[in-house]
C-alpha cells in the first residue's frame, strides 16, 4: 500500500472533496454514493478507499440532510452560491481545503467507485484533470488552492454561457491532461442508470 502522502516533505498537503451532491434522477432520485456495491460496502466506501492512503483531509459536497452521511464521520459542504452547478461545490472545496492547510484540492465524483487507487500521484502537480478513452473527465481533477479567488471571481461575473462549464474555468488555469489507459469497464466509469448499477456491483463482486 501506498504510504500517506500527507506524511511526505516532497509532496503537497491533499484534501480531497467527493462531489456526492447529483440528483440521480435516472436512478429514481437515490444518492448514488450511497448504493450498496459490494457486501457492506457502498460506492462512496469503494471511492474513499483510493483516497484515503493520500489525502490528508476529506470532505463531500451535498446539498440536504447532511445526516445521511453520518457514518463516515466527514465534513459534508453544502453549495452556497445556488445553481452554480459543479463549481460552486468545488469552490466551498477550495475554502475547506485551504482551512485544512492543503495547497491542492482533489476532486472525484461520488459514483466513479473505480477510480485508480493512486489516481491523486498522477494528477499532481496541479491543475491537471483525468483524460481516458478520448474524453477529459473535468470532476476528476486536481485543483490549486491559490485558484480559490480566481474561482469566486469568475462565478461573480455576469451571466454568459460558459459561466457553469467546469471545463471552461478549468481553461483558465492552464490545466494539463493526464491520460489514463484505455480498459474496461473504462476506470472513470460512472453510475448513471439501473444498468450501470448492475454492471458495476457485478465488477466489484468480481474484484
Amino acid at each position: 500500500m501506498l504510504r500517506s502522502m500527507s506524511a511526505s516533505p516532497s509532496l503537497p498537503r491533499l484534501a480531497a472533496l467527493v462531489l456526492a451532491g447529483g440528483t440521480g434522477t435516472r436512478m429514481g432520485g437515490c444518492d448514488k454514493p450511497l448504493l450498496p456495491l459490494s457486501g457492506h460496502r457502498t460506492v462512496l466506501d469503494f471511492v474513499l478507499a483510493a483516497l484515503r492512503p493520500h489525502c490528508a483531509a476529506i470532505a463531500l459536497s451535498a446539498n440536504g440532510n447532511p445526516s445521511r452521511f453520518a457514518p463516515w464521520g466527514l465534513p459534508v459542504l453544502p453549495d452556497t452560491q445556488a445553481d452554480m452547478g459543479p463549481l460552486a461545490g468545488i469552490l466551498e472545496g477550495l475554502l475547506w481545503a485551504e482551512s485544512q492547510n492543503c495547497s491542492v484540492l482533489i476532486t472525484v465524483p461520488g459514483d466513479t467507485p473505480f477510480i485508480p487507487p493512486d489516481l491523486p500521484l498522477h494528477v499532481l502537480p496541479a491543475p491537471a484533470v483525468a483524460v481516458s478513452e478520448n474524453q477529459r473527465h473535468h470532476l476528476v481533477a486536481s485543483w490549486p488552492v491559490s485558484c480559490r479567488a480566481a474561482l469566486q471571481t469568475w462565478l461573480a461575473q455576469p451571466e454568459h454561457p460558459d459561466k457553469r462549464r467546469i471545463r471552461s474555468f478549468a481553461a483558465t488555469l492552464g490545466m494539463r491532461d493526464v491520460l489514463f489507459p484505455d480498459q474496461t469497464p473504462d476506470l472513470f466509469f460512472n453510475i448513471n442508470t439501473p444498468d450501470d448499477y448492475a454492471c458495476a456491483r457485478a465488477l466489484a463482486e468480481r474484484n
